[in-house]
């Protein structure tokens, strides 16, 4: 590769977690029309890294995965929605990761392993930068949900489009697996999964 690369870093849920956020944006759709993130698959952003040069790929991410293999996996739980507000009165409605001590040092470690120094709320967008009227027209139906999933993230994904290309796409470049056991303690009970999962596909 010879020219600039833009680079996203991010973490892709499992299926159904993807599913039931495709179901949300989908809804949305119906009652607001086409929005800029209603194809983008469900996943959260670690971090955006831009017009990076050629030599990048090959020795700042080869730094990087030795870093990040070492980490293990982490349990997250998507728990209802929250959002975001921007400037010129535009709205993101996401869905929120519930954060506790132990997924706070997963992250932790997560953001100095990449030599991120921007604080990251992790977060799984469901409509970005609406108009204040359509974000009042969702907000209502979004607000009182109580969608609890348990989801793992085992392995980090980073993407790669040209920076100056004609129609800049989006391409699988690298997933590296959190291959770590020990390190970190996370708060679910001696090697199991939650069974129960609250799902409320009811949508609005």
């Amino acid at each position: 590769m010879t020219s600039y690369a833009d680079y996203l870093f991010l973490l892709s849920p499992p299926e159904p977690v993807k599913e039931l956020i495709g179901k949300y944006k989908k809804a949305s759709v119906k009652h607001i029309g086409m929005f800029k993130s209603m194809d983008a698959p469900a996943h959260i952003s670690v971090v955006h890294l831009e017009r990076q040069k050629p030599f990048f790929a090959d020795q700042t991410l080869t730094r990087v995965e030795q870093a990040v293999a070492i980490m293990p996996p982490v349990l997250l739980h998507l728990d209802g929605f929250k959002f975001f507000t921007h400037l010129h009165s535009q709205y993101t409605i996401y869905g929120h990761i519930r954060i506790t001590p132990a997924v706070d040092a997963w992250f932790g470690l997560l953001r100095k392993n990449l030599g991120i120094k921007k604080m990251l709320v992790p977060h799984i967008t469901v409509v970005r930068n609406v108009p204040e009227a359509d974000f009042n027209t969702l907000w209502p139906h979004f607000r009182h949900k109580k969608v609890v999933e348990p989801f793992w993230i085992k392995e980090l994904k980073i993407v790669r489009r040209e920076t100056f290309g004609s129609y800049p796409k989006w391409e699988p470049f690298k997933t590296i697996r959190f291959r770590g056991i020990k390190g970190l303690e996370y708060e679910t009970g001696p090697d199991k999964e939650p069974e129960e999962v609250i799902k409320q596909i009811n949508l609005f």
